[in-house]
């Protein structure tokens, strides 16, 4: 199946990062590029692109397993603005790592949520670039949604796939919620910047680096359409 995350909030600004962090990021960067990059052409931003969150807009969840896999999977894969597929990328995604958020605790249980935190960049001598950084940092652009591909799946409730059995994503039984197990993710597709994320608490984590002046383009026009929530499409081996 092919599944877009479409609701949540957040702005998370960041310092910018170490020397030794802008060697590392720079290293994975030109394993990207065409031609060497040095750090002052780029900007660098990072996205908390999902998470182990029950997901109240379509009653799925991310195993670990399944977090896993997407954070080796997003790397070398496209940014886009609303998940428009008919436009060329605004940026690329180079690193992913798991980390845990405290302040963003499981409402069930208290514990650290799990998500997937993926670095991305993009260069400033582009047209836009300044104001793609600019409206990022400023909270304008601040809510993030993946596009991903899976397969099979596990009613919590009783361990059954999908629609092999009686239970319905999202009714309580028993105090229990049922929802959806997500155990592979078969692809990702890409991460967009979106009006409004599915995860609760997705969003922009900045690195700040200021970068040149030049002339904008206003980006917000791609940014006020949104993808259906669910297209049914088998998932390719």
């Amino acid at each position: 199946m092919f599944h877009i995350r479409t609701r949540g909030l957040l702005l998370d600004p960041s310092p910018g990062g170490s020397f030794a962090e802008d060697e590392e990021h720079m290293r994975l960067i030109n394993r990207l590029a065409a031609s060497p990059l040095e750090r002052d052409q780029v900007y660098i931003r990072s996205m908390y692109l999902c998470s182990s969150q029950v997901c109240e807009t379509d009653w799925r969840r991310f195993s670990d397993r399944a977090l896993e896999q997407i954070r080796d999977k997003v790397v070398g894969e496209s940014v886009l603005a609303g998940h428009d597929k008919r436009s060329l990328p605004v940026a690329r995604f180079f690193k992913a790592r798991i980390v845990e958020r405290p302040e963003v605790p499981d409402p069930e249980t208290g514990a650290p949520t799990r998500w997937v935190r993926a670095w991305f960049y993009w260069l400033k001598e582009t047209q836009g670039a300044r104001d793609l950084a600019l409206n990022m940092d400023g909270g304008i652009y601040r809510e993030v949604s993946i596009s991903w591909r899976y397969r099979g799946g596990r009613c919590s409730l009783c361990g059954r796939a999908p629609r092999s059995c009686a239970h319905v994503p999202g009714e309580v039984l028993d105090g229990a919620r049922c929802f959806i197990w997500i155990d592979e993710v078969v692809d990702v597709l890409e991460g967009s910047l979106v009006y409004r994320g599915a995860d609760r608490e997705t969003g922009i984590a900045g690195e700040r680096h200021h970068g040149v002046s030049e002339s904008g383009v206003d980006l917000e026009r791609l940014l006020l359409f949104e993808a259906p929530l669910l297209v049914g499409e088998e998932a390719r081996p």
